[in-house]
């Protein structure tokens, strides 16, 4: 049923605001590499970057608009498998969907069909959950350094995620006992979205 789809209507301020590279990858579970070679291949349309504020440096990563998010999700699952026409054709569509400009149901044509809403709907849950992360993560001076944590923790959002590559999380929750299983969830995407300057 077409009600039971999140658009970008769905979507908290917050998260509505332009992209960074790390950003749309932890959203999209995809490797930085490869959104950066959707962009230059043109897959994801130009329209959908944006330029950064007029006193960054000209090398400056570009920013993303929100609706990159969905069209990357779907370069990632179905559009390999579309000719250029109907890529071309479903990314406007996801625009359209997105946006609220047209009708939030699958694509039907002939014997093919793309549930395209869906597609939307789960890239809008990922970008709920960043916003929560990032709402859900302190920087506070007098705590730790003024290293991000978790809101109502001495937790170290990065120190946690880096501990779930190695330890199963059942044993971090164990160790860690004011942890939940959602604040792992979100200091593992925090992280991923807002990777740490070497």
């Amino acid at each position: 049923m077409a009600s039971d789809y999140m658009t970008f209507a769905d979507l908290p301020v917050s998260i509505l605001r332009p992209l960074t590279l790390p950003e749309v990858s932890a959203i999209v579970n995809a490797k930085r590499g490869t959104i950066a070679r959707m962009i230059s291949s043109g897959f994801i349309p130009k329209s959908a970057l944006t330029r950064p504020k007029k006193n960054s440096p000209r090398t400056a990563a570009p920013l993303l608009k929100p609706i990159a998010c969905p069209v990357a999700y779907f370069g990632l699952t179905t559009g390999r498998f579309l000719s250029e026409k109907m890529r071309h054709r479903m990314i406007r569509e996801i625009g359209g969907i997105a946006s609220g400009r047209c009708v939030n149901r699958p694509f039907e044509e002939g014997v093919l069909r793309i549930d395209l809403p869906k597609s939307i709907s789960e890239t809008v849950l990922k970008m709920v959950d960043l916003a929560a992360a990032e709402a859900n993560v302190v920087f506070d001076p007098e705590m730790r350094g003024g290293m991000p944590v978790l809101r109502g923790t001495r937790i170290g959002v990065y120190e946690i995620a880096d501990l779930s590559t190695v330890d199963p999380i059942h044993n971090i929750l164990v160790n860690f006992p004011s942890l939940t299983e959602k604040h792992l969830e979100q200091a593992i995407l925090y992280a991923k979205a807002h990777p740490l300057k070497a």
